[in-house]
């Protein structure tokens, strides 16, 4: 980093703000990320929890087709990024990558820890300086970024340039709370709606079955929405569905809903076998097995 080289402030203290003072300063550049809690990278700890699927191991045409209408804005940046690279990139930083049987790709440790605090390293050494408890609140009429502190303090900062890495309103607790919203319409910048993503779904369950198997896996299925399918396990909950598979389908689960008002999900629980070879299975039922033993041993 140069002592007196151009001033980069990133606004946001997630992987993509992580990620843009990595390079950015790798180039040389000054560097000052503002994070609104007392620690960066609290939403990536938070996906820690679940084994940290970073990227796919499926084909990189495969993955670019999951991205929908958005694929032509960003496959440009997959490309020049791709999960190789990530997985190398994670390599690099002590963490090596294996790819599950779903296609997904988690570190060797199935924890975000270790990486996340082997990635602060390296920017310390690169010179980054990071500033918590900075809440981004708009600009000023110099064009400065302005900030309330935690401790109610208010303060502007000026950088010669600003990348926001401000996340979506997912998880208020970690960060993504959508605060940079409001600032940013207010200054005419057109901000689309905030929709849900990578979430789970809500299924119109039964009582008796949101009681009986809420908390149940299902394993290894394929789910299809529309031409889009995924396949891996999947968890009934009491309101719905939630995992991999789901979350993979939400853009398009999404889009039917918004165009017809409802949409369909289909499960595939065997999605080794053929339409044939299932019927044959079924068709040696025995005469005394209830539905239940009889799809069972399906």
């Amino acid at each position: 980093m140069s002592a007196d080289g151009p001033h980069i402030a990133i606004i946001g203290g997630g992987p993509a703000g992580l990620m843009a003072a990595e390079g950015l300063a790798g180039a040389g550049l000054r560097v000052t990320i503002y994070e609104h809690k007392r620690s960066v990278g609290r939403k990536f700890l938070l996906a820690g929890r679940g084994g940290l699927n970073i990227t796919h191991g499926e084909s990189l045409e495969d993955l670019l087709g999951r991205y929908g209408d958005r694929r032509a804005f960003l496959e440009p940046a997959v490309r020049a990024f791709s999960p190789d690279d990530l997985r190398a990139w994670c390599a690099g930083l002590g963490e090596p990558t294996f790819i599950g049987t779903s296609d997904r790709v988690f570190p060797a440790s199935f924890r975000a820890t270790p990486l996340l605090r082997a990635w602060l390293a390296r920017l310390t050494d690169r010179g980054v300086k990071i500033e918590t408890g900075h809440r981004w609140v708009g600009w000023s009429d110099t064009g400065g970024n302005r900030f309330e502190t935690s401790d109610g303090a208010a303060i502007e900062a000026v950088a010669d340039a600003t990348v926001f890495a401000l996340g979506g309103a997912s998880w208020p607790r970690v960060g993504s709370d959508g605060g940079w919203v409001s600032p940013f319409r207010n200054a005419g910048i057109h901000v689309s709606e905030l929709a849900a993503a990578n979430c789970g779904i809500v299924v119109g369950w039964s009582d008796v079955l949101a009681r009986k198997f809420a908390g149940e896996p299902i394993k290894n299925a394929r789910f299809t929405v529309g031409d889009m399918t995924s396949r891996g396990d999947a968890m009934i909950t009491a309101l719905g569905l939630e995992g991999g598979p789901i979350y993979a389908l939400g853009p398009a689960l999404r889009s039917e809903l918004a165009a017809t008002g409802q949409a369909t999900l289909l499960v595939d629980l065997h999605p080794d076998l053929d339409h044939a070879s299932l019927v044959a299975r079924l068709a040696k039922r025995r005469p005394k097995a209830s539905i239940s033993s009889w799809l069972h041993s399906a």
